[in-house]
């Protein structure tokens, strides 16, 4: 009897002491398997947690993210790119040739935002494309 209660006092103190808490890297990796479930709001939902860790680790998945065929998962993989920062933009420019005008617009804002010399270049080109929605919308 006595062993079992020093084994239950000993996970209490470990739990106590931070043991057996999820540290951030398995968060992130739990966010990341999200972000390839069936339901569109799952994803969008992991995306953003995703930035909201902030966590470099996490661009890949979410550059990945913003093929997603849902565009509210686009934008908000786009979102959190835009919390993580400038490992993105070579992608981000590319999104900016993407077919839905709201994403067009999510990356410009998220290029502006980073606002690195590459980000600028790359909105100074969409804005000579006469025939990008994104000049419209973002002036």
């Amino acid at each position: 009897m006595n062993e079992s209660i020093s084994l239950v006092l000993l996970l209490c103190i470990l739990i106590s002491m931070g043991c057996g808490k999820p540290t951030q890297e398995h968060e992130i990796e739990k966010l990341i398997k999200k972000l390839g479930v069936k339901d569109p709001s799952v994803r969008r939902i992991s995306a953003s947690e995703l930035g909201s860790i902030g966590s470099e680790d996490a661009v890949p998945a979410l550059l990945e993210a913003l093929k997603d065929t849902d565009s509210e998962v686009r934008v908000s993989a786009t979102e959190a790119l835009e919390k993580i920062g400038r490992d993105a933009v070579p992608v981000l420019m590319q999104a900016l040739q993407d077919q839905d005008k709201d994403i067009r617009v999510s990356v410009a804002m998220t290029l502006g935002q980073i606002g690195s010399e590459d980000a600028v270049l790359a909105l100074l080109e969409a804005l000579k494309d006469t025939d990008s929605e994104v000049r419209v919308s973002a002036t």
